[in-house]
């Protein structure tokens, strides 16, 4: 049976408060997966927590004993509830989402997607099917993995309900840590920007195209 492996240290989203996606951002939600986690984190399946993060000397700007979490095969997760209606973690039209992550990908297929962080699509009966407010996962592509943003619009005739984007650039796996992002402010989707490691690529909306449409919004959990 094929397995997976992600590796995920100082996860980070934020929402823009300016009208530019360079403006000022006010933080969300962060997590740094240390033994001291502050944050609410419900942990699901095979998670190891503990694994050595990025550390000097080739990442200076983390702790020596930087911590990150290992997150096995497709039942590991870790969920975060949904505050309630109009919470931080719900985007619509005109907000703006930064979403930023450390992660070590031991090996991935083309085409398989590994989600890093997603608001919604965890088939709850509670929620509609499919309601991915938000997403940024990593996809193999022609050997990388690149960057993915997933979200689901309301359909109408003719349209498709997801809309995805993904990068051009990628990464090699089995190549240790890298810093990958995405900004987007929903209802523009000429305002998608993704970097990794520092680096700017541009992409394509390959599913769905670009919509201005308004993004599915409820009170579905959030996922890491």
């Amino acid at each position: 049976m094929y397995r997976r492996t992600l590796i995920i240290t100082t996860l980070f989203i934020a929402t823009f408060t300016g009208s530019s996606l360079v403006a000022d951002s006010t933080p969300v939600a962060r997590w740094d997966f240390g033994a001291e986690e502050e944050t609410q984190l419900t942990p699901h399946g095979g998670i190891r927590r503990d694994q050595a993060g990025p550390r000097p000397p080739e990442f200076p700007d983390f702790s020596k004993g930087n911590t990150a979490v290992q997150l096995d095969g497709k039942s590991a997760y870790f969920s975060v509830a949904d505050p309630g209606s109009g919470s931080e973690f719900d985007f619509t039209n005109g907000d703006a989402i930064t979403i930023e992550a450390w992660v070590n990908v031991d090996d991935i297929r083309d085409g398989q997607p590994m989600y890093v962080i997603g608001k919604g699509r965890t088939n709850s009966p509670n929620f509609a099917r499919d309601n991915q407010n938000w997403s940024l996962r990593v996809v193999g592509a022609k050997g990388l993995a690149s960057l993915s943003f997933l979200f689901a619009g309301k359909s109408g005739p003719g349209e498709s309900q997801w809309h995805r984007w993904t990068s051009k650039a990628g990464f090699v796996a089995k190549t240790g840590w890298h810093h990958v992002a995405i900004a987007y402010r929903f209802g523009a989707p000429n305002t998608i920007r993704g970097w990794i490691d520092g680096q700017s690529t541009d992409g394509t909306w390959d599913l769905g195209g670009p919509t201005k449409e308004v993004p599915i919004v409820d009170d579905d959990a959030v996922w890491i």
